[in-house]
């Protein structure tokens, strides 16, 4: 199945869902093609329609697990909501009526959920001023609601409206820090005292901590006598050591005088942080980059890192190995595989195409930065990976999806984050082979 017969097909099958008609088995075959927690939650609600409750909460326990994100209310109150959602995910050419039918949702005594979710699928499409107005409604309703200002602050930092951005962000995470294994109940940093000792952890992935990292040496810079107690997950330690962060599993509560998360650090700041370190700031163990460098890279090639999928198998930012294919048949490239665990499918793709998986070799991320010291380019998805080869000023293609992270911004080519790093973005969704022509014309046009 291509992508255009799955999306007339999810179309079709969506159109009957709204009108009483659940054709169950064409789901199955859908998911068979994408994975997505939403289609998995439309059919929990068809099983549920047709009275069939086991396979209902199956579905639905398979939603949460892909995504724990969403709502996905066992009564299915905001399905419709959702449906519409899925609209949006599968064509930029929207169903006409989409307006309509969420304004009907909204006019009929909505819930928070009802508003994220309308908001959510006016992000799917790129649309951040209509997501907006339904976070604003839902404010003036839910004016005490962490999770609506939140996803208010998701859609402003789309629009680079940082002051407030970040002031959101941090309502939410004050709402759900006593929950985090890392957190320590102290009074949060705000520059109060420029000699004190501070506690700073991570609050949501290893590729967002890399990222906010650079506020961190900015901290360092400005407030030289501060001392920080650095918790990020464990596979980053042994690279901040390196780079002359002191880390700790969890500092003991007497020996700090404040707290911060890592997604916190900007709002210290209360500006466009892209201006602050935008690369270079994390750097490669040099003996073990020169190791790698004996046992991997001795040719003369262009070396060419690939990295293709997330830790979350039903990820929208997640790459089909095959899409890589032809860039593979590049003549004087040397691609290396940076995939920590090969699937039979994927080995079935890099095996005859003489792609070494130094992934294997990989305990943690100074292993990986060694790994990416080495490489010309590294080419992927939105991953900790090429937030990492980013970071330490990698020259980087990263492949994103057509609604991507707030970061990359809307249809930007060009980075602010890091300048050695370039977009190639969708410009339909799903539509991966037109975006992988113009990453292989990239690289044709480099290793000629």
């Amino acid at each position: 199945m291509d992508i255009l017969n799955y999306e007339q097909k999810l179309y079709n099958l969506l159109l009957n869902h709204i009108n009483g008609k659940y054709k169950i088995e064409e789901y199955l075959d859908l998911l068979e093609y994408e994975n997505s927690s939403i289609l998995n939650y439309i059919l929990s609600h068809a099983y549920y329609s047709t009275d069939d409750l086991i396979n209902a909460d199956k579905y639905r326990e398979k939603a949460v697990n892909l995504n724990s994100n969403y709502e996905f209310e066992a009564d299915y109150t905001n399905i419709t909501a959702y449906i519409y959602m899925m609209f949006c995910t599968i064509t930029t050419h929207i169903n006409p009526f989409m307006d309509d039918e969420i304004e009907t949702i909204l006019g009929n005594n909505p819930s928070e959920s009802d508003y994220m979710n309308a908001s959510d699928a006016y992000r799917k499409i790129n649309d951040i001023s209509n997501a907006v107005r339904i976070n604003n409604i839902g404010q003036n309703k839910f004016p005490n609601s962490s999770s609506l200002k939140y996803d208010l602050a998701s859609n402003l930092l789309y629009t680079r409206n940082f002051d407030k951005a970040w002031e959101f962000n941090e309502l939410r995470f004050d709402a759900v820090r006593d929950k985090l294994p890392q957190y320590i109940n102290k009074p949060k940093f705000l520059l109060q005292k420029t000699s004190a000792k501070v506690y700073i952890y991570p609050v949501t992935k290893i590729g967002d901590t890399i990222f906010f990292t650079r506020y961190l040496f900015k901290l360092k810079e400005d407030y030289p006598n501060l001392k920080l107690f650095a918790s990020p997950d464990n596979n980053l330690q042994q690279l901040f050591e390196e780079n002359g962060i002191r880390t700790y599993e969890k500092p003991d509560k007497s020996m700090i005088d404040y707290q911060i998360s890592f997604e916190g650090l900007p709002y210290l700041y209360k500006d466009n942080g892209s201006k602050i370190l935008s690369d270079g700031y994390l750097k490669a163990n040099e003996k073990k980059s020169a190791q790698y460098k004996e046992q991997y890279f001795k040719n003369s090639k262009l070396k060419v890192g690939v990295v293709w999928r997330t830790s979350n198998s039903g990820d929208k930012r997640n790459i089909p190995i095959e899409i890589f294919k032809e860039i593979f048949k590049i003549k004087d490239i040397q691609f290396y595989s940076l995939e920590r665990d090969i699937n039979l499918q994927e080995e079935i793709v890099i095996t005859p195409n003489l792609i070494p998986n130094l992934g294997v070799k990989l305990k943690d991320f100074s292993d990986t930065a060694a790994m990416l010291d080495n490489l010309d380019i590294v080419v992927g998805c939105d991953t900790s990976v090429t937030n990492l080869a980013g970071a330490m000023g990698k020259k980087t293609l990263i492949i994103l999806p057509y609604n991507a992270d707030w970061r990359w911004g809307l249809f930007e080519q060009k980075c602010e984050w890091y300048k050695s790093v370039e977009l190639f973005r969708q410009k339909r969704n799903n539509d991966y082979n037109e975006v992988i022509n113009r990453v292989k014309t990239y690289l044709e046009k480099t290793v000629s």
